[in-house]
């Protein structure tokens, strides 16, 4: 039997750089934390050097639109300070990309806040999903142009002009497809797609109930954009390369979209700024090139702490291969958005328990300036604060759990006492204990020393302007990539450098996770497919009812089912059934170490 998507011609993902393997990190899951940690920054050197033949950042075609979007971004930052006017600027994504789009409207807003009070809020974003995405891995809505489009307009219908800004590292989000769309045909609005491919391989497969695919959209975008060469419309997309982690665009994707919008804003607000007032700052960047300069400063310094990023990364691995253990990020300041993002992608990425990995923030939700506000009564996973890790989390610690705390220079937003009465009672457990700080080295730090606790000191001589520490952001984030990444490779969820337990939540990650399956047993596409739906439905026969309904209705069911993709590889080899593919799995310690043999089996017999 063919249901009606087995039919459809397939793209070839891997002719699409974000979905191809990285030939750097081919042995991701062989050379201990301080290898990985070593190859993974030799492909964050691809965020600024770039991928074979292909434009990077620093590339003409490339640097200048970003150079005349941030001038564009000036004169309507000014006529909202000088003249009143409601200028918006938007940005808006799925998963990792969503929340860096909140970060950093939540960031440039806080500019404005500092010194021009009494102007409105300019910087907007919006998440698939809403602001629970921000928290937990809510990977559907990303399927859904429609919703996009009406999320859009909710956020833009009270301004004068607006700068959309569309975010989808893959180009192969329909949610931001449907934006696109919308946006290039309101005057008012720019519309500026990132992504990190060609355009001729964004996404072309089809979207339920909507008449374009990804391809259409973003073809006709870069052909009006060459066309008119106005900013109306506009493509960045430097190619950074493969992910180190095949097609997880946590890493590369979202840390060129933090460069990409801070070189974009940054420089606009610092050549505002200096027509006011004096700004002292150890370093000028008040162009766009300047401020992607001291991006790549900020990433060659973190990545001279490999040694100890890697320290970090064996113990958060060994505490994360244990079955009922904890993993828990303790945020200072404004470090804990930093790991908010880094933790909320372990569900989806690497079939992680939803409170395997959680991050707690200073003053939690209040600290976050997000859409929705408060979110503490949609249940335990988004209480946030400090004080709910002190109330619900520490008293159960054990020698199992690790804690890791996070900050950065110069962040008061808890005094230095409260910080150590934190780091004493969490010492005072039997937890592990871990911290990792961006710049200058604090009292709660230098009490950590000569302790059990693992550091992590990084560098950063350019931590930001005078409200918000943006390079000491990206720096954080570039680490925390490692030390999660690093830890699933080493509790075995990990196979060379491909994901082998995604979730199977939206229409792309059920076509990476069947490429996957195909590509490691050495089957057909099509048949690792059938192999997944019986996993889904938890059957060894699909049946004519099953195969008829779409995509999105196997989706729902798959989202909420754990380990689809390891099971489906053992039955696509044909020598185990249903149940036996379960007991198998549910009888290892090391997934990984499973997949391994099946893969070598199937070598041996081909």
């Amino acid at each position: 039997f063919f249901f009606q998507f087995f039919l459809q011609p397939m793209e070839s993902e891997g002719l699409r750089v974000t979905e191809r393997s990285n030939e750097l990190t081919d042995e991701l899951d062989v050379v201990g934390s301080l290898g990985m940690a070593r190859l993974i920054r030799q492909t964050d050197e691809q965020l600024f050097c770039g991928w074979r033949e292909y434009p990077c950042v620093y590339d003409e075609q490339i640097l200048s639109r970003v150079e005349k979007l941030s001038v564009l971004a000036e004169e309507r930052l000014l006529n909202n300070i000088v003249k009143g006017e409601k200028n918006a600027f938007i940005f808006s994504g799925c998963g990792t990309s969503g929340r860096i789009a909140w970060l950093c409207a939540r960031s440039y807003n806080r500019i404005i806040a500092a010194h021009y009070p009494d102007v409105a809020r300019a910087f907007r974003y919006s998440i698939s999903g809403g602001d629970q995405s921000l928290v937990i891995s809510n990977e559907l809505p990303e399927d859904d142009p429609l919703q996009g489009e009406a999320d859009l307009l909710s956020v833009s219908e009270d301004c004068d002009t607006a700068m959309f800004f569309g975010i989808t590292c893959g180009m192969s989000a329909p949610y931001v497809a449907g934006q696109i769309n919308h946006a290039m045909q309101q005057d008012k609005m720019n519309a500026v797609l990132i992504g990190f491919n060609p355009v001729n391989l964004s996404r072309d497969a089809q979207i339920e109930g909507w008449e374009h695919t990804c391809r259409d959209v973003f073809t006709r975008l870069e052909k009006q954009a060459e066309e008119a060469d106005d900013l109306k419309n506009c493509v960045l997309n430097p190619i950074i390369g493969p992910e180190p982690l095949t097609g997880s665009s946590r890493m590369k994707g979202g840390s060129m979209t933090k460069i990409l919008l801070d070189a974009i804003f940054l420089p606009a607000f610092a050549r505002i700024l200096s027509k006011f007032e004096t700004i002292p700052t150890r370093h000028s960047f008040s162009t766009s090139t300047q401020c992607i300069c001291l991006m790549e400063r900020i990433a060659r310094q973190v990545h001279l702490s490999s040694q100890d990023i890697a320290n970090v990364t064996e113990m958060a691995g060994q505490v994360l291969a244990k079955r009922t253990a904890r993993l828990c990020y303790v945020g200072f300041g404004s470090a804990g958005l930093i790991g908010l993002i880094d933790a909320s992608e372990m569900v989806d990425t690497y079939g992680c328990r939803e409170d395997e990995v959680r991050a707690f923030i200073s003053q939690g939700w209040g600290n976050c300036s997000n859409n929705e506000g408060n979110l503490e009564t949609m249940g335990e996973a988004f209480h946030l604060s400090n004080k709910d890790f002190i109330r619900d989390i520490l008293p159960s610690l054990t020698s199992d759990d690790a804690v890791v705390f996070l900050g950065i220079e110069g962040e008061t937003e808890e005094d230095e006492g409260e910080q150590q009465k934190m780091v004493l009672r969490v010492l005072d457990s039997n937890a592990q204990v871990a911290a990792v700080h961006v710049g200058f080295i604090p009292s709660y730090f230098k009490h950590l020393q000569n302790t059990r606790a693992v550091l992590c000191p990084l560098s950063c001589d350019a931590l930001g302007t005078t409200t918000d520490p943006f390079f000491a952001h990206f720096g954080l984030k570039l680490a925390l990539n490692v030390i999660t990444t690093g830890a699933n490779v080493i509790r075995g969820a990990v196979y060379k450098n491909k994901m082998i337990n995604i979730t199977v939540s939206n229409n792309k990650l059920f076509y990476r996770a069947s490429e996957i399956v195909a590509e490691l047993v050495g089957c057909t596409a099509e048949h690792a497919r059938e192999c997944m739906l019986k996993v889904v439905y938890e059957t060894d026969m699909l049946t004519e009812e099953i195969l008829v309904n779409k995509l999105s209705s196997h989706l729902e069911i798959a989202s909420k089912k754990a380990m689809v993709v390891p099971q489906a590889m053992l039955l696509a080899t044909g020598k185990w059934t249903l149940q036996e593919a379960q007991e198998a799995i549910k009888g290892k310690e090391s997934l990984r170490t499973l997949i391994d043999s099946v893969v070598k089996k199937q070598q041996q017999v081909e």
